[in-house]
């Protein structure tokens, strides 16, 4: 039978030991040991040193707190510092800036739910005591992707860039750790492979599917986009598109009628008439015939769109060794990336404010061969000499 407590001792919490008269060391008990983000030195005890009663009380109280996550409670701690102390007393402070920020309705619900997970996982740390060894533990365990814990780390980021704004904090924990790189894994949609979609999909699939593909490829659109395009955007010889995607963002792009797209032979004018039928429908790519709830006339669900897209891209045995097959928002790319090679301003014609946004469409991501041009260059277009 263990030895009754010391009177004097009766107040300390478990694990606290004065080994010699005022030397302190703490022994984790079992229940707590599991939890601790370090491990005890060997011997399995923590050296507190030199210090008074008091204080070693105080310190050991304060781990076996934060151990059992009371630290996110109110504590009298906050009431004198008059700021938030945890991680989980900023996040309300957080979501009161991104209340302010121009977001999409799906991008604060994604917002939410990771900061959800945040306070879950971090919450009961103080602020201050954030170290970079918290962080990159937290990423390795929730983020179970590398695109996850890309998508995590740059909350993270902002949320502690955000407290260092508002004064709570003096660093960022997060900026030492290193962003995982992801590597895109859909394939793109070359020029080669979208006519053998398309010619299928003429002879396979209802007409507003052959509509909504030709309407992607002369207008360089997002699928959301395309479902939603209606005739009465079209004025003037203009298509005005405000895409949904960046539409807070003050977005407008006029897409002239009588834009070409040269590799196919279409026009947008051209492409816009063929959307006009016996159906009375204020949207182009539309319903032409009774399928399930839908009815003629009525827009097609972005759903729909790419599951039609991809039962013609399988039907023709469209792949891409090693990567996921391109999907309908490949168009989108081989799209601007033919409109580039015309000549056309493809910035302009995806609406991207960055220039870099737009090279990501480019790329082709190693899916195609790169032709060398053997044409010679004139006088003019001789790259000049760099000067030593």
């Amino acid at each position: 039978m263990a030895r009754p407590r010391i009177r004097a001792r009766r107040g300390w919490p478990r694990g606290l030991r004065e080994p010699r008269p005022g030397y302190f060391t703490w022994e984790p008990p079992a229940d707590v040991l599991p939890h601790l983000e370090t491990k005890p030195p060997a011997g399995g005890v923590f050296t507190l040193g030199r210090i008074s009663p008091d204080d070693a009380i105080a310190q050991v109280t304060e781990v076996m707190l934060h151990v059992a996550g009371k630290l996110s409670q109110p504590r009298l701690l906050h009431a004198v510092q008059g700021k938030p102390d945890t991680v989980a007393d900023w996040i309300p402070e957080y979501e009161k800036i991104l209340e302010k920020r121009d977001l999409a309705k799906s991008t604060r619900a994604t917002f939410r739910q990771r900061l959800a997970k945040i306070k879950e996982h971090i919450g009961m740390h103080r602020m201050e005591a954030v170290t970079t060894r918290i962080i990159a533990d937290h990423l390795a365990g929730l983020a179970r992707t590398p695109r996850m814990q890309q998508a995590v780390r740059s909350i993270l980021l902002d949320v502690f860039r955000e407290a260092i704004s508002a004064g709570w904090i003096p660093i960022n924990p997060v900026d030492a750790t290193r962003s995982t790189r992801v590597e895109t894994q859909r394939g793109r949609l070359s020029l080669e492979a979208f006519l053998k979609i398309y010619e299928w999909a003429v002879i396979n699939q209802p007409p507003w599917a052959v509509r909504a593909y030709e309407l992607a490829m002369v207008t360089g659109q997002r699928k959301e986009d395309i479902a939603g395009m209606t005739f009465r955007q079209v004025s003037d010889g203009i298509l005005h598109v405000i895409p949904g995607k960046v539409e807070k963002h003050g977005v407008k792009i006029a897409i002239p009628t009588d834009l070409r797209l040269d590799a196919l032979g279409w026009s947008v004018a051209e492409i816009i008439a063929r959307c006009r039928n016996s159906i009375l429908s204020r949207y182009m790519v539309h319903h032409t015939y009774h399928a399930g709830q839908a009815k003629p006339g009525m827009k097609i669900r972005n759903i729909t769109l790419s599951q039609m897209f991809a039962a013609a891209r399988d039907a023709v045995e469209i792949t891409v060794p090693g990567k996921n097959p391109p999907s309908f928002h490949e168009m989108r790319s081989l799209s601007l990336r033919l409109y580039d090679k015309q000549g056309i301003n493809s910035q302009a014609l995806a609406g991207h404010k960055s220039a870099n946004t737009t090279a990501v469409y480019h790329d082709v991501r190693g899916d195609e061969w790169i032709t060398v041009d053997t044409k010679l260059r004139t006088d003019s277009e001789q790259v000049p000499n760099t000067p030593k």
